[in-house]
């Protein structure tokens, strides 16, 4: 007899297990489109990222908040263009063509809000003893109202005017009530440059191209800072006087053949004894002023003293040079005796500098110039100082 219960229950296990596999390869669809919109949606963000890490400012107002193209602000008292959006281009100075014009969006805020006639006239002038002000001052900034009497305009600079100052002055039909806003120029600069016409300029495979300075010296720099329009701001500081490369001192103290023997060796980075060979490095506007110290390195110490039998002085951080034997002096770390570690300063010299980095905080650029010290002449004599014919 055919099993009516048996073949139901045996179908209906088969439906069950139709559905279930039904079920998760849904599920296994709508998982993978989650992820796709998941991982397409990051690479998204990743593309970008790049835009708004290089986005600059075109305006800021008084308060160095950036204004942008896309926005109204309401009129503040103070706003500066920066030559950095023009970066780039290659236009002549004094020449940059209407399309390529800097705008931003402003809004008079006439008072109260509930006034009939919020009328206003906009105006343009230049600002106290300007350099420029032969010249119209609205072929270098124009503000044009979007319609006669409203207090929305756009302001437009049209090429930099250096240090001078124009007056956007607003004032209402109704009352005769101004307001200005102070509109300058920053002349960020795209490039920077340390050179000197009273230090010696060389330069060697190891160490690059660098300036020979004379020992209890003073030398000057200039700094030159430029951008497309020859017209820059600048906020100069000297960040740094360092060296680089590290060599060997130790301390040590000369025996009757006129040799250093040393107790006690060292490496150390020369930057930290930078101060002792570049003794200052200062700034008045754009010169740098460099004054250097008494010792050249194959020469240098920190001090001297006798040493407790009162034989001989010890030289205290003397650089380390070679000494009559090998078997006299400091054995150090590695069994390394002291004439490998002078071995090691000779090779190592030619390489090694001191340095002075000069940073200009608006634009954000900064330079570097390469020193490095020689013995100056302190003195000439004859052998003799009597001389008979």
């Amino acid at each position: 007899m055919y099993d009516y219960d048996f073949d139901y229950s045996l179908f209906e296990h088969k439906k069950s297990d139709t559905v279930k596999w039904v079920l998760t390869l849904v599920a296994f669809l709508i998982v993978g489109v989650m992820l796709a919109g998941i991982i397409c949606g990051w690479f998204e963000k990743k593309e970008e990222l790049p835009q708004e890490e290089t986005e600059q400012a075109a305006v800021v107002d008084s308060d160095g908040n950036p204004m942008t193209e896309n926005k109204v602000y309401p009129m503040p008292k103070a706003m500066s263009f920066s030559a950095a959006l023009f970066a780039g281009e290659k236009v002549p100075a004094d020449i940059i063509p209407a399309e390529q014009s800097v705008d931003v969006r402003i809004e008079a805020i006439v008072y109260p809000d509930d006034a009939a006639n919020k009328e206003v006239d906009f105006s343009v002038a230049w600002g106290n003893a300007p350099t420029h002000g032969s010249e119209s001052v609205t072929e270098y900034l124009t503000v044009t109202p979007d319609s006669d009497g409203s207090r929305l305009a756009t302001v437009s600079c049209k090429k930099p005017f250096g240090n001078d100052t124009i007056l956007i002055t607003v004032t209402t039909r109704d009352g005769g009530y101004t307001a200005v806003c102070t509109v300058s120029f920053v002349g960020v600069a795209s490039g920077i440059e340390i050179t000197s016409s009273t230090a010696t300029k060389t330069s060697s495979s190891e160490r690059g191209e660098y300036y020979e300075l004379g020992t209890g010296k003073t030398y000057t720099f200039d700094i030159a800072l430029s951008n497309v329009f020859d017209d820059v701001s600048s906020n100069l500081s000297v960040t740094e006087i360092g060296g680089y490369g590290s060599l060997y001192f130790g301390n040590g103290s000369f025996n009757d053949g006129g040799y250093l023997n040393y107790t006690e060796m060292w490496q150390k980075d020369i930057g930290e004894i930078a101060d002792q060979f570049i003794t200052s490095a200062t700034l008045s506007g754009n010169t740098l002023t460099v004054k250097t110290g008494s010792k050249v390195m194959e020469n240098y110490y920190s001090s001297y003293g006798p040493d407790e039998y009162f034989i001989s002085d010890i030289y205290y951080d003397r650089y380390v040079v070679e000494v009559s034997d090998d078997t006299m002096g400091f054995k150090g770390p590695g069994d390394t005796f002291n004439n490998e570690n002078a071995e090691y300063n000779v090779e190592t010299l030619p390489s090694c500098y001191f340095y002075v980095t000069v940073k200009d905080s608006i634009s954000g650029l900064s330079e570097t110039v390469r020193l490095w010290l020689v013995s100056s002449v302190n003195g000439v004599s004859f052998s003799d100082n009597t001389l008979r014919f």
